[in-house]
């Protein structure tokens, strides 16, 4: 039922508009920029399109018989050997029904075994994101730059052992 794909990099401006479909609307509600969707899309595409680039930052596609539902945006920081769990979005009809630890229990397996912590950040009015990240076993331990968004992290082993 649920397969996981990774995004072929040199294919990104092609998956762009469907990635940004469902983050969007999940999104817009949570932090609303006021900006049109053509203007927030292009925003958004100017910094993921050389972003996606990096070597170590990957996205991993979420399909559901066949149709893109969700993506988990990463990138591995091989000086600490933490995994940054940069973005995941799954579109709304198809949160709830066993993607999201699908998926964990998928991921942990392509992951290079030497990773430490797991490190995210999660937007201070997106409590269904803090909740996730806590049952993930990441602790709340500050905030970012521009005080947005709280800043998470945990052990890795925590959340191998969860889906594995």
């Amino acid at each position: 039922m649920f397969e996981f794909r990774f995004a072929d990099k040199l294919q990104i401006e092609q998956l762009l508009p469907g990635l940004f479909r469902i983050l969007h609307s999940n999104m817009s509600i949570i932090a609303p920029t006021d900006n049109s969707y053509d203007e927030d899309y292009r925003i958004w595409s100017s910094y993921m399109i050389p972003a996606i680039k990096k070597v170590q930052r990957q996205i991993v596609l979420m399909y559901v018989e066949g149709k893109l539902v969700g993506y988990f945006q990463y990138y591995i920081n091989l000086d600490t050997n933490s995994l940054m769990m940069e973005e995941i979005q799954i579109g709304k009809e198809f949160q709830g029904i066993g993607i999201f630890s699908a998926f964990y229990k998928w991921l942990v397996k392509q992951l290079p075994k030497n990773v430490k912590c797991v490190e995210a950040y999660a937007n201070k009015k997106n409590l269904k994101s803090q909740g996730i990240l806590k049952h993930l076993g990441l602790v709340k331990l500050g905030e970012n730059k521009n005080g947005n968004s709280f800043y998470y992290k945990g052990k890795y082993v925590d959340l191998l052992n969860k889906y594995s």
